[in-house]
């Protein structure tokens, strides 16, 4: 770092950082000496030490080909929300970060589980533990349609676009974006292949990508009535996910349905009749693809393979008769 006097009398300090040059021009020598020095230490520092809002940025950009497309926009919605709470976190170095700093980051939030994803991104982009104390969680009642209000959706929404969705939802166990990226191409017979998944990208579009988890790839077999549908109809659905949740509540809405239920409900209707037939869960959540990784081992340990084709076919029997069409 060698100050050099321009024709102008000013001094001249040029500094190459990872492969980038940096001028500083100053009349006085030694104070463009300190100018440039004291910008390489502070890059120094931001490599080793950054503050946590260029730590978590960096963290998505890296990241975005690894993550899927809903982990990066719900990351990023975490740094913007830190930044309109409390800003002045993200200026903190993540080595002098304490305990108390990221407590003060998630008091703010009412639910526990929010809170435990901000502070598992946090975690995991600075690469340090924390000890905090997270709201103890209320029980969540969830709220279940009965047998009548599934047969009143199947026949409200008879010939539109709802009406496959609704029956994937309620008598197969899907979840809105596997239904929404369904093709004929899917369905072989009567089962359905689930290998992708319908998701909103970080930048406001709707893509089809691989599901989030090796246990959402699966085969269901559906009941042949709904099969039958789908066959006749000649496709599944136009619907992008939250125009199936929007369309759900403008009919509950419209009915006065109350309390009202999500379209996910459908899904624990699903494994709720199922349980009540006598199902084994293990097959349930296998079916419905609910397994994390260490759930899932223990999913596949229990449903052994020489059970999985009669607990196909008991299933479809337990659907078959109340809800088929005369």
């Amino acid at each position: 770092m060698k100050p050099r006097r321009l024709p102008s009398g000013s001094w001249n300090v040029r500094i190459m950082i990872d492969g980038h040059t940096y001028s500083f021009t100053h009349s006085d020598r030694k104070t463009v000496m300190r100018m440039a020095s004291e910008f390489a230490d502070e890059h120094r520092e931001n490599a080793v030490n950054p503050p946590l809002g260029k730590c978590l940025e960096d963290f998505i950009e890296s990241s975005r080909e690894t993550l899927s497309p809903s982990t990066v926009r719900a990351y990023g919605s975490i740094v913007r929300a830190i930044r309109k709470r409390t800003p002045a976190a993200l200026n903190k170095r993540i080595v002098s970060l304490t305990n108390k700093d990221i407590q003060s980051i998630i008091n703010p939030l009412r639910a526990p589980k929010t809170q435990r994803n901000y502070v598992n991104f946090i975690q995991v982009a600075t690469g340090r533990k924390f000890t905090i104390k997270y709201k103890i969680r209320e029980q969540k009642h969830i709220r279940v349609p009965t047998d009548l209000e599934v047969l009143g959706l199947v026949a409200l929404f008879r010939d539109s676009e709802m009406e496959i969705p609704i029956m994937l939802g309620a008598f197969g166990g899907l979840r809105r974006g596997e239904i929404s990226a369904l093709t004929m191409s899917d369905l072989d017979g009567d089962y359905i292949h689930i290998t992708k998944d319908m998701v909103l990208a970080d930048y406001g579009e709707w893509i089809i990508k691989p599901p989030k988890t090796s246990s959402s790839i699966r085969s269901v077999l559906l009941p042949r009535f709904v099969a039958d549908r789908i066959r006749e109809r000649g496709h599944v659905t136009d619907l992008k996910p939250n125009s199936i949740t929007n369309q759900l509540r403008k009919v509950q809405r419209r009915l006065d349905i109350s309390p009202s239920y999500c379209f996910h409900s459908l899904r624990h209707y699903s494994a709720s009749y199922l349980h009540a037939q006598g199902i084994p869960d293990a097959y349930i959540m296998a079916r419905g693809g609910w397994a994390t990784p260490a759930v899932m081992q223990k999913v596949y340990r229990h449903a052994l393979k020489d059970k999985v084709a009669g607990m196909e076919e008991k299933a479809v029997a337990a659907f078959q008769f109340p809800f088929q069409s005369e």
